[in-house]
């Protein structure tokens, strides 16, 4: 896709340490936003059931259908780190290209993680939802702030982990996105 760096979306990354539950932060802007009538997409990190091992099945969540796809394969009680299972990168990369060609007023991303800082993951998708016009939330961990401006190849907005300060930030974005579809004019 050929952009303009004049048509790329505002983004804006919410810095979080392990000791904030962004997945509820981002869970909650989500839900409010829709109950205000937003369109959103995106993906949202979901936690299932305990496992042997002591950790939680992991999953991802695609915002607009809500349908939840399990990103970990199960493992030993023994093992002592998650193992992704292979097939998740290349279903959430699809979830985000439908978001990069749907009409949504904004975008959440539940991660621009390690894989994404190396250069790998859903990075490709990422830019491809900013270069398609659509306001980005992406939850970013604080030790990776210096990769995703990188990414930016500008300094990154940020906002805290805390969902009336984003609010605060995306609401006049969804205003003014759901005002210019009411007023399109027929080609």
């Amino acid at each position: 896709m050929d952009a303009n760096i004049d048509d790329w979306a505002p983004a804006v990354a919410i810095p979080f340490t392990s000791t904030v539950n962004i997945d509820a932060v981002l869970a909650e802007v989500v839900v409010t936003l829709r109950h205000e009538g937003g369109r959103v997409g995106g993906l949202l990190q979901r936690f299932g059931e305990l496992l042997p091992n002591g950790e939680r099945s992991m999953w991802l969540q695609d915002v607009a259908s809500g349908a939840l796809r399990r990103i970990d394969r199960p493992h030993d009680p023994g093992a002592t780190s998650c193992l992704l299972d292979a097939d998740a990168p290349a279903y959430a990369a699809c979830d985000l290209r439908r978001v990069a060609e749907s009409n949504v007023d904004l975008a959440v991303v539940n991660r621009f993680g390690k894989s994404e800082a190396e250069g790998r993951g859903l990075r490709a998708e990422i830019a491809e939802v900013m270069a398609a016009g659509i306001p980005l939330l992406i939850a970013v961990r604080v030790d990776l702030l210096d990769a995703w401006a990188s990414f930016l190849c500008t300094p990154a907005m940020l906002l805290p982990p805390d969902p009336q300060r984003i609010l605060a930030w995306v609401r006049p974005l969804v205003r003014t996105r759901a005002h210019a579809r009411v007023i399109a004019w027929p080609d």
